[in-house]
Parts: C-alpha cells; sequence; structure tokens
C-alpha cells in the first residue's frame, strides 16, 4: 500500500475516500501530477495508454485497499454512522431498480410482442446484490 489509511476518511458525498491530513492530499496530488506527466510524455499512444492504466490501475487498487481498511482507523461511533450510510445507499439503490423495472413495464404494458417489458439487466444487478449479501453473510457466519 502506497497510502496510508490514517490520512483518509469515509467521503461525505458519493462513494470512495477523502484526504483529511495534509499526507493524504499530498498523495492524491502526487498522483494526479504523475498521472499528467505521463499523459504528456511524448510516447506512441499504445505505451502511453499501457503506463497510464497501469499507473492507474496501481493507484486505483491502493484505494480500495485503504477503503477497506478505513473501519481500522476510525472509533465505534463512526464506523456505526458508516453502516447506517451504506444500509440506506443500498435500500435506496434496490428501491430505484425496482421502481425502474416498474416504469419500464408500465411504458412497453401497451406493446405485449415486444418480448421483456421491462431492462433484464435490472434483474441482472438485483441478483448480483443479492448474491453479494448472500456470500457477504456466510463469509462473516463462518468467520465468527
Amino acid at each position: 500500500m502506497l497510502g496510508r489509511t490514517e490520512w483518509f476518511t469515509y467521503r461525505i458525498g458519493g462513494w470512495g475516500i477523502a484526504a483529511k491530513t495534509w499526507q493524504g492530499w499530498a498523495y492524491i496530488l502526487g498522483a494526479a501530477a504523475i498521472f499528467a506527466i505521463l499523459a504528456a510524455l511524448p510516447l506512441p499512444p499504445k505505451p502511453k495508454a499501457i503506463l497510464m492504466g497501469t499507473f492507474g490501475g496501481v493507484f486505483i487498487l491502493d484505494c480500495i485497499v485503504i477503503m477497506a481498511q478505513l473501519g481500522k482507523v476510525h472509533d465505534e461511533r463512526e464506523r456505526l454512522h458508516q453502516l447506517i450510510i451504506e444500509r440506506n445507499c443500498s435500500f435506496a439503490a434496490v428501491f430505484s431498480i425496482v421502481g425502474a423495472g416498474f416504469y419500464q413495464t408500465y411504458q412497453h404494458w401497451a406493446d405485449p410482442g415486444a418480448g421483456l417489458p421491462f431492462d433484464p439487466f435490472l434483474v441482472v444487478v438485483l441478483v448480483i446484490m443479492a448474491l453479494t449479501k448472500f456470500c457477504s453473510t456466510l463469509y462473516l457466519r463462518w468467520k465468527q
């Protein structure tokens, strides 16, 4: 891990991490500077894309590792608040996806020969969410 978990906190808006110390800001600005330098290099497009993709992938992977470890540097109250926020976001996502399916069904109700009255990808997303919850529950119960 290149960045330190203590430099970051949960984002208020959206998902991801936010810098909470000067070191976190330096890490983010340094990564942006390296990305800009790579973009400005006078290289052919393919090697430049490989370099930028590799650096971007390492940076994103590092951010995911930091996000996964944020619970270790926050107190119990902050962790509980984050869990409530994530639960509410999950509920909102499920209700939005189901609502979109009902809306699409309503729109296509008059055309019964058009196949499914809604985008089947909505069902795929709901199944993936349910499988993720199921696997996470099994893992946590096994870990106890």
